[in-house]
């Protein structure tokens, strides 16, 4: 009587370390190809990424440093430089999904600001902006302790305060722009820009 094995795929690489098999097999198989893809790629580009292309799926990984959402948002970022912005788009959200903390949230939203910027899309910039700036206050801690006490620029508000003007939203605007100064976020050109809005609330 014949016995019939079954070969069992090894679930083991960085999808074992970071508790995404489940996540991946229910992809698509595109979308599968695609997160292969763009891991093994940058494996090539970024010398300073800790992995190769054998880590993907096999052997016994150790993750320092990542996290499910900040290991998918560096894939995201792969392919915003190679252009595949549809793709970027959509590890971004898959990464936004599993953020674990609105600093988090807020790293993956700023980029995706920025990926919305190069496409020319004013509504998905306004969408990814003002999530990020409703959520400044949830991540502003975090964000000072990673930048060592300054907060630094936040891209996602400079656009969002040049949206509300190119709206006619002056007043919202300009009360956006002075409530982020006074909790010490940078702004490039700040009194050009109030003295602009205050003409023109």
């Amino acid at each position: 009587m014949l016995r019939v094995f079954k070969i069992f795929r090894e679930k083991g690489g960085i999808l074992k370390a970071l508790d995404l098999w489940d996540w991946y097999e229910s992809l698509s198989h595109k979308e599968q190809k695609s997160v292969k893809y763009y891991f093994s790629l940058k494996t090539i580009k970024n010398l300073r990424f800790p992995f190769r292309a054998k880590h993907f799926d096999s052997g016994e990984v150790e993750v320092k440093g990542y996290t499910r959402c900040t290991f998918l948002g560096s894939l995201a970022q792969t392919a915003l430089l190679e252009g595949d912005y549809q793709t970027a788009e959509w590890l971004y959200l898959q990464a936004l999904g599993f953020a674990q903390n609105a600093l988090e949230k807020h790293l993956v939203l700023n980029d995706l600001v920025m990926l919305a910027q190069k496409i020319k899309d004013f509504e998905k910039m306004e969408k990814y902006a003002r999530t990020d700036v409703e959520l400044f206050k949830e991540y502003k801690e975090d964000l000072k302790q990673k930048n060592g006490g300054k907060l630094g620029r936040i891209n996602s508000l400079e656009v969002y305060v040049y949206l509300l003007e190119r709206k006619g939203k002056r007043r919202e605007a300009l009360e956006l722009l002075e409530e982020f100064v006074r909790e010490g976020v940078e702004y490039p050109f700040y009194e050009d820009v109030r003295k602009r809005l205050l003409q023109s609330a």
